[in-house]
């Protein structure tokens, strides 16, 4: 009787440790590669990454919506304020924790105003932290980069 209660017991430990190991692990990935939240930086304006541009985004869904197809609309300019006319504009994107990209391929087009482009085709599939990136290409030669943070 004393050597299964002793088995038990042990048994009892081992479960309790692996148990305990799992929560540190769950605990510690995000500092394992993973962006926390709670540091992005949420802003829908700012300089590209060269600053060769200031990008203004904004959503055509207010709030946001999940598993709605929805359009964003964006504005180039150069650093001067000038409006950056017929430029190439690629976005990519995805959930960086889930490590998916978006479920949809959003298409750049221009738009009525100098400097005014349309992100058609966005759609974001469940809630969480989100980027979009985009890559601006100009006429003149000048190419960047920016990436913008969401938290739906």
């Amino acid at each position: 009787m004393a050597n299964s209660e002793n088995f038990a017991a042990k048994l009892l430990s081992a479960f309790a440790l692996i148990v305990a190991g799992m929560l540190i692990a769950a605990t510690l990935a995000p500092a394992a590669g993973r962006t926390s939240q709670r540091n992005l930086d949420l802003s829908l304006e700012r300089v590209t990454d060269q600053g060769l541009f200031r990008i203004q985004l904004k959503s055509g869904l207010d709030p946001i919506q999940i598993s709605k197809i929805h359009q964003w609309s964006l504005h180039v300019t150069g650093p001067d304020g000038a409006p950056v006319t017929d430029a190439k504009i690629a976005v990519d994107g995805g959930m960086p924790e889930h490590g998916h990209g978006l479920p949809t391929a959003p298409k750049v087009a221009p738009t009525d105003g100098p400097g005014n482009y349309v992100i058609n085709g966005v759609k974001f599939s469940m809630t969480g932290w989100w980027i979009l990136k985009l890559e601006v290409n100009a006429i003149d030669g000048r190419a960047d980069t920016i990436t913008f943070n969401l938290v739906l």
